[in-house]
């Protein structure tokens, strides 16, 4: 990690959510229907995970189309009416194992319908097929044919690994002024696993344990270091970051990683707000058909992608 003086610095802006009334109860039927998805799928992760990732709502009036370019895979979200000087690129999550953009098309919809900007999905390479840096290395080469579409800005966005893959792309790619704003959604930025939170027995978390992103973690990595920035980015230099909202459930296992990212990308001069709900699960924000506090999660992220934007009219 590269050191910074932890006394007189900048500090991440936290906003602390409360739980609406009610949702505890929702929440628990959202875990049993993931259950019963399981029950479904016991012996296919792929299949599980797609089908858990793909229940949110598809947006109205959102088009979609295909990308297949060489080796640059993924899905076009287009709103009927789009600024089409900027867009946001997407990297879904999945523990660097499962997920792709097809399953995630309704979340991106929903990304797309609120910034009123078009969204690329990426999919990359999964272990155990391809492991680090492939995911990496495929987000990147990505990254570098959709900024050949001609954007004079654009957001990046991700959930889970998909966010630790952002921040590592933002990280150690050079400095890029079109890059305006980044928001994350329970990000894996410890691949080391150190946080307090992942270590602390009383972290109560319905959707992680431990030794499943251990697992995960070294299948990916392969022998390689979890301390390497392009697997782990809170290890990275964290310089010339942009605007970055970073959005964590207050009692998940890697509440810490969001927390101490936040912070130590603060303390390095970017402009971080950091959003903790309480009782609310690992990417809540996909259930956006389901919890209401999913949709006000959304509304924040597109909210803050729009404050900081350069210019409001990108043309």
């Amino acid at each position: 990690m590269h050191d910074f003086n932890p006394g007189d610095v900048a500090r991440p802006s936290v906003i602390r959510h409360a739980l609406s009334p009610g949702e505890g109860e929702q929440v628990l039927r959202i875990f049993q229907r993931n259950a019963s998805l399981a029950q479904l799928h016991p012996e296919d992760r792929r299949a599980f995970y797609a089908a858990m990732a793909s229940q949110a709502l598809m947006a109205d009036d959102v088009g979609v189309e295909p990308v297949r370019d060489g080796a640059v895979r993924g899905w076009w979200l287009r709103p009927a009416a789009h600024d089409p000087g900027s867009a946001l690129f997407f990297v879904h999550g999945g523990g660097y194992h499962l997920g792709d953009a097809r399953s995630y098309l309704g979340f991106a919809s929903q990304l797309a319908a609120r910034t009123g900007r078009a969204v690329f999905g990426v999919d990359y390479a999964l272990a155990p097929e391809r492991r680090f840096p492939a995911a990496f290395d495929d987000v990147m080469r990505a990254r570098a044919w959709f900024l050949s579409r001609g954007f004079k800005q654009y957001a990046a966005v991700g959930d889970s690994a998909g966010g630790g893959l952002v921040l590592a792309m933002a990280d150690q790619a050079a400095p890029d002024a079109r890059l305006a704003s980044i928001v994350v959604f329970s990000p894996w930025t410890d691949l080391s696993n150190s946080g307090p939170s992942f270590t602390d027995p009383a972290t109560y978390d319905p959707v992680f344990k431990p030794a499943l992103l251990q697992g995960l973690a070294h299948s990916y990595l392969d022998g390689a270091s979890p301390h390497d920035p392009k697997a782990s980015p809170l290890f990275g230099a964290l310089r010339a970051m942009p605007a970055i909202n970073v959005q964590v459930g207050a009692d998940e296992l890697l509440r810490d990683d969001s927390i101490r990212f936040a912070e130590r990308a603060a303390a390095h001069g970017a402009t971080v707000r950091l959003d903790l709900f309480e009782g609310m699960y690992h990417v809540f924000q996909r259930d956006v058909g389901s919890l209401k506090t999913a949709g006000t999660a959304l509304e924040i992220a597109a909210s803050f992608i729009d404050e900081h934007w350069a210019d409001r009219k990108v043309i």
